[in-house]
Order: structure tokens, then C-alpha cells, then sequence
């Protein structure tokens, strides 16, 4: 008799260890659909997020401001220097920073930062 309920108690624990672990490999699968969610919502929160927004502010030596405000998504740089909101896009340079458009130029090496329009220096630090 002791046999036949070794044996039972023996097949019921595989039986039940089976079980759970069909049960965590199931709870672990995702339905396709979230992951779409998912992913679209981490989309929208970069978009909006401020982690992909970072903004600066130098002043030179004559006390004049240009504060930046540098968007990761974009690829791009909105400038505010004398009242004037100015748009650039990003370049590829070969150290620090390069932004530009068909008037200004933005470029920048550590500490250093300069503004030009149209060829000609506007703002230096």
C-alpha cells in the first residue's frame, strides 16, 4: 500500500510541476498588440518628453545673451539671440557641435560657442 502512494505522491509533484511551469512560460509570452502599444507609447512620451529637449544659455564678455535649446528627436537647435528665434539643423562635425540653415551658423567646441550670420561672427564666447 506504502508503494502506491509513494508512486501517486511521485506523479502528482511531476503533475504539478509541470503545470507551473507551463503556466510561467505562458505568463511570460506577450500578445503582439501590447507590444505595438508599447512601443508607439514610448514614441510619444520621446516626443514630448524633456530628456530629448536640453537647453543652454552663454554669455560673452559684452553681456549679450544666446540661449539654445537643443532637441535630440529633431536633430535640431532652436537659437533665441536678440529677439530673433532661429531655427538650425544639425551638421556632422568632425568635434562638438555644428548646426546651421541658409543664414546662421552654429558651432561650438567645449567651452567655446559661436553665432554667425551670413559668414559673419555675431555672438562669441
Amino acid at each position: 500500500m506504502s508503494l502506491k502512494i509513494s508512486t501517486i505522491l511521485v506523479l502528482a509533484t511531476i503533475f504539478f510541476n509541470s503545470c507551473k511551469e507551463k503556466t510561467a512560460h505562458e505568463s511570460t509570452k506577450t500578445d503582439p498588440q501590447s507590444v505595438q502599444t508599447a512601443e508607439s507609447n514610448t514614441a510619444n512620451k520621446a516626443e514630448h518628453d524633456s530628456p530629448s529637449m536640453f537647453k543652454s544659455t552663454v554669455i560673452d564678455a559684452n553681456g549679450q545673451k544666446l540661449e539654445m535649446t537643443f532637441d535630440k528627436i529633431k536633430d535640431n537647435v532652436t537659437v533665441y539671440f536678440n529677439n530673433e528665434e532661429i531655427k538650425l539643423t544639425s551638421q556632422q562635425p568632425a568635434s562638438g557641435i555644428w548646426y546651421k540653415n541658409d543664414h546662421y551658423e552654429l558651432r561650438g567646441k567645449g567651452e567655446e560657442i559661436e553665432l554667425m550670420k551670413d559668414g559673419s561672427v555675431i555672438f562669441k564666447k
